[in-house]
Order: structure tokens, then sequence, then C-alpha cells
């Protein structure tokens, strides 16, 4: 299963919605799995905060885009500023694409606020 918040791979980490929530349309309970308690707690406060689907980026993805750009740049500096991206191998593209989620979700996590009462 995939965490509902990142989409990285779920490690046991769940939530259930209350016997009186929110239903899927066949009447069953939501069931979210999350990779780690950060994500869990991301999406408790949107819970608690009424939010649902965010279809634009908030404030702290917008910051956490911005702070994503030094390691991107750091990474293509250690490929070769003047190598064109059609010219990157697999392993290349997949480096940069694992440099640019790890940042932008470790800054993510970094400046929204754990203000969770448990």
């Amino acid at each position: 299963m995939i965490c509902v918040i990142c989409g990285r791979e779920g490690r046991g980490f769940c939530w259930l919605s209350p016997k009186l929530g929110q239903r899927t349309s066949d009447g069953k309970r939501l069931f979210k799995r999350f990779c780690s308690m950060q994500c869990q707690s991301l999406h408790a406060r949107r819970i608690k905060s009424g939010g649902g689907v965010v279809i634009d980026p908030t404030h702290n993805e917008k910051a956490a885009m911005e702070m994503v750009l030094p390691r991107l740049g750091e990474y293509v500096a250690s490929v070769g500023m003047e190598k064109p991206l059609s010219l990157y191998n697999r392993e290349e593209i997949l480096q940069m694409v694992d440099v640019v989620l790890t940042a932008y979700f470790d800054n993510l996590r970094d400046i929204t606020p754990d203000d969770v009462p448990f």
C-alpha cells in the first residue's frame, strides 16, 4: 500500500475513519496507510482543520519546493552542469528523482509545525 500523503511505500501506520464518520461509496469505513508518524500526523492535522483534497500547493508545500533547489543544484553539479538532461542515464535520472523527493518531504515535515495534541 502507498502512503496517502507522500506516495511512498506504507510502513504499517494506518488511519481508520470513526464509526459514524466518512464512508466509501460501498458503505465501508475509510482506511488509509502512511509511511511514517510524520505523514500520519499531517493527515490528522488536515482532518482536524477540515481540510480535504489539496489541489493547489499550500504555503508550506511551496516553501518545501523552494528548499529543494540547493540539493537539486548540488546533484546536477555532481553529474555535470554542461550535461543536458536528455543525456542522463537511467541511474542518474532515478538518483535525481530520489534527491528531489527526499529533500521535498524532509523539508515539508521540518516546516510543518507539530501541533497534534496526541
